[in-house]
């Protein structure tokens, strides 16, 4: 147990040196959480040095009193992000957010995957590999889009309600894992275990309607009324805790039931007092979190797992910044508000420690000595690279479009144009989606798991099931797209608008070769790890092709009369 004076003198190192790392990061125009983090390594105990016959092993050795404290920051970032979030936001931008964050969170899964099959890791080793590639950072984000003032943008709310998906993603995933760690002494989650997390979840939810519905608006009168700010932040810091604590009492992670609180309290008049008296607060102890994050990192592991950091990287960046950046933009986002969306999700932290943590400290993994150092180069690679990608994605934005050939942008611009009017929220909703195509994905993705889960015949026979219900799927997206080109305007790109035949073949054609790749990538990963790769590199070349099929020149603007008029 350390003593006062232990205690006094670990905050004075950590808050002096986070004030100087912060100084320099602004100083040199980057994010101080590069600061933060660089500083953490720099003191913490596992920098050791002979520097001249000087040895320097840290100046903070023993970090449990710094790691609760480092918590209740990662708590009040995330309470300060739901007060940007409210439920209505949540409602408006559910359908788009969770589909970018399980279709991002699968990609990052299936890189991690491939990677470990690639180095020839056992099973349950891949899969904490895959845990610790997938899992993008809350701080991370939430603390960029703060410093940036990015909350005003169209795309923070979507990405503000990937965070709370990826979270709870990330709490499956690692309770199913959990499951195959049960052998020599690993700890695991049997049927029971499970049973219990999904009742609490559903008692989680069911408390927040509840704080929603009646307890906080009864609750806002009573703070609205406080004079004294000194109750006001007592009362406030309180409801933060208290409801961080029934969130890991339920089986959700403390910083859900943070996010979730702020968002009731959005909804109220309490914003903009509550921005004013905790936000010193929460600057404080976020600033603690990042340096502890750092402090965790163990440098002279570096060389051990250099090489899978040097591929690992470049794979998230072709992930998050490329392909998930790609699927906002086709789901119609624009084009600079998708890159910054795909930077934002490059950041790695806290969660993906996490996963190294549990990974590395069973006896299901044979690479358990490699795991916690992978991750902690890996994340301070990309929490270094996140924000400045987010600071520059004007700019990459911009280079890409100069890569990109003209007839690949003008089929993204008809892709995203399209969908857009399809799954976007609007103020006045003219398009309808139609039931046949959901029940149809619901169809799909069953098949997919089935896929997924199956070996030998019943493997075959899903994948046989699972692409004629692609082919279903097609065939109901073309006719129905249709309606919303007609309502769509295209005439900027040199394109008119008909009866939308062509562009919903070409759009709903897109979307179904995506989800056929994506069945063949879960179909071949049993046999070889190049396979699926291969697939997914056929993919963009073959879009590709479709896009210099498909414009102005196969399709004249006669054949689209301009008031939209078409054949019915």
């Amino acid at each position: 147990m350390l003593s006062n004076l232990e205690v006094m003198m670990e905050m004075g190192i950590i808050m002096l040196f986070a004030f100087i790392g912060a100084a320099l990061a602004s100083r040199f125009k980057q994010s101080v959480i590069i600061g933060y983090i660089i500083v953490g390594v720099l003191i913490g105990p596992y920098m050791n040095l002979d520097i001249l016959g000087v040895h320097y092993d840290g100046l903070v050795h023993d970090i449990t009193f710094i790691e609760y404290l480092s918590q209740l920051g990662l708590v009040l970032l995330l309470f300060f992000l739901g007060l940007e979030f409210s439920f209505t936001k949540l409602r408006k931008t559910k359908g788009p957010a969770a589909l970018l964050a399980l279709v991002n969170t699968g990609i990052d899964l299936f890189m991690g995957i491939i990677l470990g099959m690639a180095l020839g890791w056992p099973l349950v080793d891949t899969l904490f590999l895959a845990g610790v590639v997938a899992m993008g950072s809350a701080a991370i984000t939430g603390k960029t889009l703060m410093e940036m003032k990015k909350f005003s943008s169209p795309e923070t709310e979507f990405l503000l309600g990937m965070i709370v998906v990826e979270d709870f993603v990330s709490m499956i995933v690692l309770a199913i894992m959990g499951g195959l760690m049960v052998q020599s002494g690993g700890v695991g989650l049997g049927a029971e275990s499970l049973a219990g997390m999904l009742v609490g979840v559903l008692a989680f939810y069911g408390f927040f309607v509840f704080l929603a519905v009646w307890a906080i608006p009864r609750t806002v009168k009573y703070m609205s009324n406080i004079k004294s700010d000194e109750l006001f932040v007592l009362f406030g810091l309180g409801m933060v805790f208290l409801s961080s604590a029934l969130a890991e009492a339920a089986g959700v992670p403390a910083i859900i039931g943070a996010f979730f609180l702020g968002m009731v309290f959005a909804e109220t008049k309490l914003v903009a007092k509550l921005d004013d008296r905790l936000s010193p607060l929460r600057d404080v102890f976020v600033a603690m979190f990042f340096v502890l994050f750092g402090m965790l990192i163990d440098p002279a592991m570096f060389g051990e797992v250099i090489g899978i950091v040097l591929v690992a990287v470049p794979l998230v960046l072709l992930s998050d910044l490329i392909m998930t950046a790609a699927l906002a933009y086709m789901m119609g986002f624009t084009g600079r508000g998708a890159v910054t969306m795909g930077a934002a999700l490059c950041g790695r932290g806290a969660e993906s420690l996490m996963y190294a943590s549990v990974g590395g400290n069973t006896t299901a993994t044979t690479k358990s000595s490699m795991v916690f150092p992978f991750a902690g180069a890996f994340c301070l690679i990309l929490s270094i690279l996140a924000p400045v990608l987010m600071h520059f994605s004007d700019a990459i934005f911009r280079g890409l479009s100069r890569l990109l050939p003209g007839s690949v942008k003008l089929g993204g611009t008809i892709i995203s144009r399209t969908m857009g009017k399809v799954l976007m929220p609007a103020p006045l909703r003219l398009f309808q989606r139609g039931r046949r195509i959901e029940a149809c994905l619901v169809a799909y993705f069953a098949l997919l798991m089935v896929v997924i889960l199956t070996t030998g015949l019943p493997h075959v026979a899903a994948m046989a099931g699972a692409a004629a219900m692609t082919w279903y799927l097609y065939r109901v997206m073309w006719q129905d797209l249709r309606s919303a080109v007609r309502q769509t305007s295209y005439e900027s790109i040199g394109i008119a608008r008909g009866d939308g035949s062509q562009i919903a073949k070409f759009t709903a054609g897109v979307i179904a070769l995506g989800l056929l790749t994506i069945l063949l990538v879960a179909f071949l990963i049993q046999y070889a790890w190049w396979l699926p790769v291969s697939a997914l590199v056929a993919y963009p070349l073959v879009v590709v092709l479709m896009s210099r099929g498909f414009g102005p020149q196969r399709i004249p603007r006669s054949a689209f009369p301009v008031n939209g008029r078409g054949r019915p």
